[in-house]
């Protein structure tokens, strides 16, 4: 397991191992990380399901209090991740596990100045190399609202609309300016904390990140395509792009992704019943 940098975290983080298990976490929380994969409470409900088969479990816990730690009333989010498919647990032995990303991944926002809940501890599992289990903790951030539920009820009209969107072109540059991309930028991805005009933005679901050295406009379009912001689109792109690049062609990537997705899309429909019938 790769040593992690510490210094975009208010704590160093400790290594621990028990037994297969190990990971990082803040020290006064590592009994407590070692306990996670033996937690047999964890929900199994439909409203927590990611995949079909192999679901990813999330769900919310106090932290113990008796440890004294500043988020000792919040809580944190435990993270369970299951499997797209057994092709990606086979190759499990030659990855980091999808917590372990998360982590790294949180630590490389706050390093640069960018939002994301704290992360306080990653543990995983392996068996010959391949991950049995991997968790990833972090603080919660309450009285929020995702990007998705603001732009679905739009409470601040268009003044509260312009303000949002400047801080998520704001963020958004800074995070593809610092090398990462991260592949999974949905509106349910951000939130928003603080009344308006004092409004802050955070990132979550950090696992299917990538850290690049440079970062070109393609990538970056790809990565602001998924935001959906139609008919805003094109304020957006200027906003994002201002004194930096052209928004014609940004929007130009951006809608011809857009396209090509939903091409997918329907290619998969049509499939469906097939892999459905073939078992794959």
């Amino acid at each position: 397991m790769a040593r992690l940098s510490p210094t975009a975290l208010p704590y160093t983080p400790q290594f621990f191992q028990c037994g297969r298990v190990r990971g990082y976490g803040h020290p006064q929380l590592v009994t407590f990380l070692q306990s996670l994969p033996a937690l047999e409470h964890l929900s199994d409900e439909a409203d927590f399901k990611v995949y079909r088969e192999h679901p990813n479990l999330v769900c919310e816990m106090p932290l113990p209090p008796e440890l004294g730690l500043p988020w000792a009333r919040m809580v944190v989010v435990v993270k369970r991740f299951g499997w797209r498919g057994i092709q990606h647990y086979l190759a499990s032995p030659l990855k980091r596990s999808r917590a372990m990303k998360a982590y790294r991944t949180a630590c490389h926002l706050l390093a640069y100045g960018l939002r994301t809940p704290l992360p306080l501890g990653v543990c995983e599992e392996r068996l010959w190399g391949f991950v049995q289990y991997n968790v990833y903790v972090t603080e919660a951030v309450t009285d929020v609202i995702t990007l998705q539920q603001y732009y679905a009820s739009l409470p601040d009209g268009p003044a509260g609309l312009e303000e949002v969107m400047r801080l998520v072109a704001a963020y958004t540059r800074r995070m593809h300016d610092s090398g990462l991309w991260h592949r999974d930028l949905v509106s349910s991805n951000l939130l928003l904390a603080g009344p308006p005009g004092h409004r802050h933005v955070y990132l979550v679901d950090l696992n299917r990140a990538r850290r690049l050295p440079y970062m070109p406009a393609v990538l970056r379009a790809i990565d602001l395509a998924r935001l959906g912001w139609r008919e805003w689109l094109p304020q957006f792109c200027a906003l994002y792009s201002v004194g930096r690049f052209s928004a014609t062609r940004l929007l130009w990537i951006m809608r011809l992704y857009g396209r090509w997705r939903t091409l997918r899309w329907h290619g998969r429909r049509v499939l469906r019943p097939l892999r459905a019938w073939l078992r794959i």
